[in-house]
């Protein structure tokens, strides 16, 4: 939808305009219903259907401006349309980097190819697939860090992997994104 369409079909509710910049580095073209985002560590897409499912919001790519305008009369969207495109622009120019932490006797990771395996205080050892176009690496046994250029993907891999073994709230064993903040339970104490 175009923005002179929308704006007379919407003309009696406030519109929502901004233009987002995209760098030197990234090219960005649409591709029948996509918005397709190629830089240099990738190519990503963002469908327009599948998050504007009610056809609200017009796009328009300004290329001798280098920058992507965006009008919608739906606030919430707004913002969330606006963190969308420019989470894709800085996935394809820097990607994005999750850190995990395993703590517990005995737990630990290992990786082969694009399997993740643990060993988690399970009678069995628990294996992860990642994503073709991510990427994990061990610092050490007991921090994963997991990178890719789409932040969704990213996000994701790294909440199914928490939910193999979620910290206790008494103990803290299990695993937890590396920067979170662990609120302990306190145990039984004994009465007077």
């Amino acid at each position: 939808m175009s923005f002179r369409v929308l704006a007379t079909k919407l003309a009696r509710r406030p519109l929502f305009e901004a233009s987002i910049k995209v760098p030197a580095t990234v090219e960005v073209s649409k591709v029948a219903d996509q918005l397709v985002f190629a830089g240099p560590l990738g190519t990503s897409r963002l469908g327009l259907s599948s998050i504007d499912s009610l056809g609200d919001a017009a796009f328009k790519l300004i290329p001798e401006e280098r920058e992507i305008a965006v009008c919608t009369p739906n606030k919430a969207f707004f913002g969330t349309l606006q963190s969308l495109l420019r989470n894709k622009i800085e996935g394809v120019t820097k990607g994005f980097l999750v850190y995990l932490r395993i703590s517990g006797i005995g737990y630990r990771a290992a990786i082969d190819g694009q399997t993740i395996t643990f060993k988690l205080g399970y009678s069995h050892d628990v294996a992860y697939d990642l994503p073709s176009s991510m990427r994990a690496f061990l610092p050490e046994p007991t921090l994963i860090g997991l990178y890719g250029i789409d932040k969704n993907q990213v996000t994701q891999a790294a909440a199914n992997i928490v939910r193999l073994r979620p910290p206790s709230v008494y103990k803290g064993k299990g695993i937890r994104l590396a920067d979170a903040v662990l609120r302990l339970k306190a145990g039984k104490t004994k009465g007077k």
